[in-house]
């Protein structure tokens, strides 16, 4: 099982994700709720290559051989966070419940006044950092994605809120998005992004995860080094119907050194990140949405 998740193309087509997004805003989470069981179930029994993903990951993360109820739990977990996006980000978190945990470490790392690199990965609900800026609104917020893997899906989002178009550093596609993601941490804004998956052509580092090599991208950690910006850990965990924990936690930037030690303190943050993101999939590991082989080509 070698397949690369850059490989699979988008599950669904575009106007089925614009009716659907339609019957959530008008109907509300209760209906949409009913009718996410038989959307799940297709799409369960049509991606095998993410079934076998799915129990291979499981199998890591729970210590035990996964059960096909195992699996069903995984795509239903999903499913859930990806409807609960339309109400996080379309209706101000209509039918969304989020309790904030060590709330702490991302105050003080936004009161040094230096920006604030906020790093996650598909692990519960990204979508869910947005909210900071309710409780922070003084904060410049820029979200770090490539808008070209779900192209179909990242359109029907925006067009249920448009603002977040401008809160978005698209690497895939914008010109000049790494220095704007640097200028942004420069003038204080907190900037959010993930640091599980490398694009292609993206340096990454092999460390340790959940018991074999795995390769994480480098470039977060390189930002942070070259920022010297406050790193926080986010992680927006589904616990139940539309009940998030959101969890924060300070990791220690990378230190400026010299060209012959830089490989060293980037896989030292590195292994770092994984060790924690390892701890939380553990903890929740039906919140892990890396449907691919994610161990694949590590040396």
């Amino acid at each position: 099982m070698s397949v690369s998740w850059k490989a699979r193309r988008e599950a669904g087509s575009p106007w089925l994700m614009r009716l659907f997004a339609r019957v959530c805003m008008s109907f509300g989470p209760g209906v949409a709720r009913l009718l996410l069981g038989p959307i799940c179930a297709y799409f369960f029994l049509a991606r095998r290559t993410e079934r076998i993903a799915s129990r291979a990951f499981l199998e890591r993360a729970l210590g035990r051989p996964a059960t096909f109820r195992d699996v069903w739990r995984h795509f239903w977990t999903f499913s859930q966070v990806v409807l609960d996006r339309a109400y996080i980000l379309g209706q101000d978190n209509r039918g969304i419940e989020m309790t904030p945990d060590n709330t702490q470490a991302l105050h003080s790392a936004l009161d040094q006044g230096r920006g604030c690199l906020l790093l996650g990965a598909h692990l519960g609900s990204f979508e869910a950092s947005r909210g900071i800026k309710r409780a922070r609104p003084e904060v410049e917020l820029r979200v770090v994605m490539d808008r070209r893997q779900s192209p179909a899906a990242t359109a029907v989002l925006e067009a249920l809120n448009p603002d977040i178009v401008r809160q978005v550093l698209d690497i895939g596609a914008q010109p000049g998005a790494g220095l704007a993601l640097l200028t942004a941490l420069q003038d204080g804004a907190l900037v959010a992004m993930l640091a599980d998956r490398a694009r292609e052509g993206e340096r990454t580092v092999t460390v340790d995860f959940l018991g074999a090599p795995a390769r994480f991208p480098a470039s977060p950690h390189e930002v942070a080094m070259v920022t010297q910006a406050p790193v926080v850990l986010f992680f927006g965990l589904h616990e139940g119907r539309g009940r998030y924990r959101i969890v924060f936690e300070a990791l220690p930037s990378p230190p400026r050194v010299g060209r012959a030690d830089r490989d060293r303190v980037i896989t030292d943050s590195v292994r770092r990140y994984a060790a924690r993101l390892e701890h939380h999939a553990r903890r929740h590991p039906y919140n892990w949405f890396n449907f691919y082989d994610f161990w694949a080509n590590a040396k």
